[in-house]
């Protein structure tokens, strides 16, 4: 009975020494982007090769406690992958949902990595033969949903603004593209992002 008073007090405590609840912020990444075989029966693999691409991102998190934070936001991406004699690009409208832990904290800096889940809603999509002016649009119907991880290292500007660097990882668990009947391909992308977040 005594430890579970305990646990209580601490909980409430916590949630009592929470000086702001909410953040609000506006990233812009640098994204590498490119596509993962999840099933292939053919004879020989393309040779799939990254490329690089912007995404943009609104986003809201709200402090459980000192320690732990849930959020969610809408974002803007592109997607895609380039080969030998091919450039393809996808756009989305992303909506995540991430669940993370403050790991670090003084008076200048923050690190609260995170880890969860995304939602991509298609726009459009279009290929481009190299060497060629025009791209031509192609159909983007399927929904990309995938895992993210990533961290928020944050620099404090004062009580209620700080800078935010952000390394983040998303890797597809959707089947996106298929450009031959024994093959199917999904979305990974690794991303450095910087932005700003106010504290509320």
């Amino acid at each position: 009975m005594r430890f579970l008073l305990v646990i209580t007090l601490v909980f409430c405590a916590t949630l009592w020494g929470q000086e702001h609840k909410h953040e609000i912020g506006i990233n812009a990444y640098y994204d590498r982007v490119n596509q993962d075989y999840i099933k292939f029966k053919g004879l020989q693999k393309q040779n799939l090769l990254y490329k690089g691409a912007p995404s943009f991102q609104i986003t809201y998190d709200y402090n459980i406690s000192t320690i732990l934070f849930v959020g969610s936001g809408l974002g803007f991406s592109k997607r895609g992958f380039t080969t030998e004699n091919k450039d393809y690009s996808s756009s989305y409208i992303q909506i995540p949902v991430r669940f993370g832990v403050e790991a670090y904290r003084n008076r200048y800096i923050e690190v609260r990595p995170y880890a969860g889940g995304y939602i991509g809603i298609p726009l459009e999509a279009s290929e481009k033969i190299k060497d060629n002016y025009f791209s031509v649009p192609v159909d983007n119907n399927k929904l990309d949903m995938g895992i993210e991880s990533g961290a928020n290292i944050s620099f404090k500007l004062n009580e209620n603004y700080m800078i935010n660097f952000i390394p983040r990882m998303q890797f597809g668990l959707s089947s996106i593209y298929q450009e031959y009947y024994y093959e199917k391909r999904r979305n990974i992308a690794f991303s450095i992002g910087i932005g700003i977040i106010r504290k509320i």
